[in-house]
């Protein structure tokens, strides 16, 4: 089977389970729908959405109800929350049912949580709640355990930007550079780090400004503004979080291809240590310090690893 064909396979499995239980009459009143990419979750909630409502345009259906974090901290408030369930608790007006779709659910606070917990504990009549996250674990555990998980799986096409794919070659030349033994000054490989930080920055606010644009126009009517602020926050965090996983493949087939180690267990040691430090820098990313810092300290740990100066 073809990488597509799995791909279109995995990404199948969620709507069918959805509609086997849909048809069965037991759909669960909780649905996590969590993964790598917060607009193919939105995506598939919205469309699970419009089959339960029988909505050619779910978007302007009277009976969807969202909630969504707020200013640029994008939090949950508790006075959103107790709207939000206000609203859901109100007879369905166009049809017997209602859905609710709760935008990065992991960023609730502990009061906010447990005073959503009550309503999935006792959840309204004819109601669906649609729970959507990149951090499911960041979630309390009682919440997880009364939801149906829906895992949708990363998009597995690479970003189709001409100066995005040139920084990945660059950062794989880079790289070869570093771990073939090249005499190359250790200033310039400091300053093609430095250099490839920079242009980091640069290409994700442009491929950031360029995607909220177009959500932006289709962002539902009457959001407050520290709702619209939160959603362009996620939205960059999300595009962030696809570059990161981009590098990480790239530093992958490059470790297979790594001519410095014959000794398989010599690449795999050197990987894990790029890797690990990958996952360091988003979660430097994900407590707010500067991009251009962050991606820079990978990058400068990358020298060490690949130089074998570590």
């Amino acid at each position: 089977m073809s990488s597509s064909a799995a791909t279109g396979e995995s990404a199948s499995r969620p709507l069918r389970a959805f509609t086997s239980a849909l048809a069965r009459g037991r759909l669960a009143h909780a649905i996590l729908v969590y993964g790598d990419h917060p607009p193919a979750l939105e995506a598939a909630a919205l469309g699970l959405a419009a089959k339960l409502l029988d909505a050619d345009d779910i978007a302007k259906h009277p009976d969807l109800f969202s909630l969504r974090p707020e200013g640029k901290a994008r939090f949950i408030k508790v006075d959103s929350l107790r709207e939000f369930l206000r609203q859901i608790q109100l007879t369905a007006t166009a049809g017997p049912r209602k859905v609710g779709v709760v935008y990065e659910a992991d960023r609730m606070n502990d009061a906010t949580a447990n005073a959503f917990l009550k309503t999935l504990e006792e959840p309204p009549d004819s109601t669906t709640l649609f729970l959507l996250t990149t951090h499911p674990n960041k979630l309390l555990p009682t919440i997880r355990s009364r939801c149906f998980n829906l895992r949708l799986p990363a998009a597995s096409a690479p970003l189709e930007d001409a100066e995005w794919k040139s920084w990945l070659a660059d950062y794989a030349a880079w790289l070869g550079r570093l771990a073939g033994g090249e005499k190359s000054p250790p200033g310039d490989l400091v300053f093609g780090a430095y250099g490839l930080g920079a242009r980091f920055e640069s290409i994700l606010s442009r491929l950031a400004d360029a995607a909220w644009e177009i959500t932006k126009a289709n962002l539902p009517a009457g959001l407050e503004d520290e709702e619209i602020d939160a959603a362009q926050v996620g939205l960059h965090k999300g595009l962030r979080a696809s570059l990161l996983v981009e590098i990480e493949r790239a530093t992958r087939d490059f470790a297979l291809e790594n001519p410095r180690d014959t000794a398989v267990s010599a690449r795999a040691a050197r990987l894990a240590r790029a890797v690990a430090d990958l996952e360091k820098t988003a979660g430097l990313l994900e407590v707010n310090l500067k991009e251009d810092a962050a991606i820079e300290y990978f990058l400068l740990r990358s020298l060490r690893h690949w130089t074998g100066k570590n």
